[in-house]
C-alpha cells in the first residue's frame, strides 16, 4: 500500500521497475524491426531460395508431402510455416516478414540474456551490435528459416540459464535437493527440437550448451538432467536426419571450406566492414580476458575457472563451438559448411562485444573517476557500427545482394515476349524463374517440359529427351531463353544440343544480363 493506504503508488513503481528492465529490449528490438522493413520489398525480386519457399508454401498439403519425400525434407517445417502464413498474402514482401519477427524477438533474446549474465548495458549493446550487423539484414529480409533458427537458438539458450539456475537456486529460485525443474527443461526442449526441425545443423548449439554446463561446475545431478534434456531433443529430431541424408543430392553443391569461407564467417559475426569487425573483435577479446586492474592481472579466478554461469561461458562456445566442429566435419567428411547454418553463433559474438564495450568502459571510469564512461565505448561502437555499415545495409537490400535474381529476368521476358514465343531454360534449374514469377511467362511455352514441378515432386520438372526438343524448336518464330548464355564453349549435354540447334537455325537478336541470369531473344531464320 502507498501513503495513505490506497495502493496506488505500487502501479507507477511497477511500471517503472518494469520499463527500466525491458527498455533494452525493446530498443534494440524497435531497431531490428526498422532495419529488417527498411527496403523489405526488394524490387519484388526473389532469389533461388526464396522462389522455392515461396512455391513450396503454395502447395497443397498432398503436393507438398510429394516435394518433401524428393527434396528439402529439411525445410519441410518451415514449408508447412510458411503454408499458413501465404493467407496473409503472397508477395516477396509479405513472404519475408516472419523473418523479420523472428530476427527481431532473436534480438530482444540477445538483449535479456546478456542483462542477465552482464548488465542492462551489455545486454543493450549486444542487441544493437546483432541488429547493426548486415549480414543479420540479410537473412531476416530473406523468405527462409534461418532467422526463425536464430530466434529459436536464442531462446534455447535463455531457457538454459533459466533451468540452470532453477537447478543451482541462483537468484533467489532455490529449490529442494531431489527436486527437477521439469518446466524449464521442458520449455529448453522444445526450442531445440523446434530448431532442429527447422534446420537440424542448429542441434550444433547443444555441443555449445554442453561446454556452458560442464564449465558452470553445477555438480553431476544438473549434468545428469542437462544431458537427458538433451539427447531426447536430440533423438527427437533423428527422424529427419534420416529423411534428409537420402536426399544428399541437395548439398552436393557445398565446396570444402577454405579461408575464403572463414573470411566471410568472421564478417558475419563482426561485421562486413574491416574496420567495424576489427573493432567488435577488440571489444569481445577484452570481455574474455581474465579480471584485470590498472592493466595487470587480478585477483581471483578467470571466468573459465570460476564456475557458475558468466556472460564468457555463455557467448564464448555459441560464438566458436558450432562453427568449428561443422567446419571438422566438413574438411573430414561430407561437406556441409555454409556460413548461414551456423549464423545464430552471431549471438555469441555480440553478446562478447557488447559486454567486452562495457568493460572497457569500466576500466575508462576507474582511471578517469568519471562513471558516465562506462556506457561511452559501447555507444561509440554502435554508432560506429551503424555508419561504416551504411553501404552494406544498402546493398543487402537490392536483387544484386543475392547470387540470382529471378525478378529482372521475368520482367523483362513478360514486357517483350509475344503469345506464341517458346521459352528454353539453361539448364532446369532456371525453371525457378517460372516458378517464382509465373504470371510473367503466360504467354510463352515451356515446350521442352514433359512433366511440371509438382508432378514431378521437385523444382524443376522433368524435360521431354534432347531429340523431341530439338525438333520442336524450328517450329517457333521466337525462342528465349532463360539461364546460362548460349554459347559455342556450352559442356556436353541437352544444353550443348539445344545451343546448336539455335545457332544454326535462328539468329540472336536481344541479350540482357541479370544477377547470375541472362536472357536471350532467338528468332528464326
Amino acid at each position: 500500500m502507498g501513503p495513505g493506504g490506497t495502493g496506488q503508488a505500487d502501479p507507477a513503481v511497477r511500471w517503472r521497475a518494469g520499463t527500466a528492465r525491458y527498455w533494452p529490449a525493446v530498443l534494440a528490438a524497435a531497431v531490428m524491426a526498422v532495419l529488417g522493413l527498411w527496403g523489405l520489398a526488394r524490387d519484388s525480386s526473389m532469389g533461388n531460395d526464396e522462389v522455392a519457399t515461396r512455391w513450396a508454401a503454395l502447395l497443397n498439403l498432398h503436393q507438398l508431402a510429394r516435394l518433401l519425400r524428393h527434396v528439402d525434407a529439411v525445410h519441410g517445417l518451415y514449408y508447412l510455416l510458411m503454408h499458413g502464413w501465404m493467407v496473409a498474402g503472397t508477395s516477396p514482401a509479405v513472404l519475408r516478414i516472419p523473418s523479420v519477427v523472428s530476427m527481431v524477438v532473436a534480438v530482444a533474446l540477445t538483449v535479456i540474456t546478456g542483462r542477465r549474465l552482464g548488465s542492462a548495458w551489455a545486454g543493450l549493446f549486444a542487441g544493437l551490435i546483432v541488429a547493426l550487423t548486415p549480414a543479420i539484414s540479410y537473412y531476416a529480409q530473406t523468405a527462409r528459416s534461418y532467422a526463425l533458427v536464430f530466434a529459436c537458438v536464442a531462446g534455447s539458450t535463455l531457457a538454459l540459464l533459466h533451468a540452470l539456475a532453477a537447478e543451482a537456486g541462483v537468484a533467489g529460485e532455490r529449490t529442494s535437493g531431489a527436486r527437477f525443474p521439469a518446466g524449464r527443461w521442458l520449455v529448453y526442449a522444445v526450442l531445440l527440437v523446434v530448431g532442429g526441425y527447422l534446420n537440424e545443423l542448429s542441434l550444433l548449439v547443444v555441443a555449445a550448451h554442453a561446454v556452458t554446463v560442464l564449465l558452470a561446475r553445477y555438480g553431476r545431478r544438473v549434468i545428469v538432467h542437462w544431458a537427458a534434456t538433451a539427447a531426447v531433443s536430440v533423438i527427437l529430431v533423428l527422424p529427419l536426419a534420416a529423411l534428409s541424408a537420402r536426399e544428399d543430392a541437395a548439398v552436393a553443391w557445398i565446396p570444402r571450406p577454405g579461408l575464403g569461407g572463414l573470411r566471410i564467417l568472421f564478417h558475419d559475426y563482426f561485421g562486413a566492414t574491416t574496420a567495424v569487425a576489427v573493432l567488435l573483435f577488440c571489444c569481445a577479446v577484452a570481455a574474455v580476458l581474465p579480471p584485470l586492474e590498472r592493466g595487470r592481472r587480478a585477483a581471483g579466478p578467470a571466468w573459465w575457472g570460476q564456475g557458475g554461469v558468466s556472460l564468457p561461458s555463455v557467448a564464448a562456445p555459441l560464438l566458436v563451438v558450432p562453427g568449428v566442429l561443422l567446419i571438422l566435419e566438413s574438411l573430414v567428411a561430407r561437406p556441409l559448411y555454409v556460413d548461414r547454418y551456423v549464423l545464430y553463433g552471431e549471438a555469441g559474438a555480440a553478446l562478447l562485444a557488447g559486454a567486452g564495450a562495457v568493460r572497457i568502459g569500466r576500466w575508462l571510469a576507474t582511471l578517469t573517476d568519471r562513471r558516465m564512461l562506462v556506457w561511452v565505448p559501447g555507444v561509440a561502437v554502435c554508432v560506429l557500427a551503424l555508419v561504416l555499415q551504411l553501404a552494406p545495409q544498402q546493398r543487402v537490400r537490392t536483387p544484386q545482394s543475392r547470387l540470382f535474381d529471378f525478378g529482372g529476368p521475368s520482367r523483362y521476358l513478360a514486357a517483350h515476349a509475344r503469345h506464341g514465343d517458346g521459352v528454353l531454360f539453361f539448364s532446369n534449374f532456371f525453371r525457378k524463374a517460372r516458378l517464382g514469377y509465373p504470371a510473367d511467362y503466360r504467354a510463352v511455352s515451356d515446350f521442352a517440359m514433359a512433366e511440371s514441378p509438382a508432378a514431378a515432386g521437385n523444382f524443376q520438372g522433368r524435360d521431354k529427351p534432347v531429340a523431341v526438343v530439338q525438333s520442336l524448336m524450328p517450329s517457333y518464330q521466337r525462342i528465349w531463353v532463360v539461364g546460362r548464355s548460349p554459347s559455342a564453349n556450352l559442356t556436353a549435354g541437352p544444353v550443348r544440343a539445344e545451343d546448336a540447334v539455335l545457332r544454326s537455325h535462328f539468329t540472336l537478336s536481344a541479350k540482357r544480363h541479370f544477377k547470375g541470369i541472362f536472357v536471350t531473344l532467338w528468332v528464326r531464320h
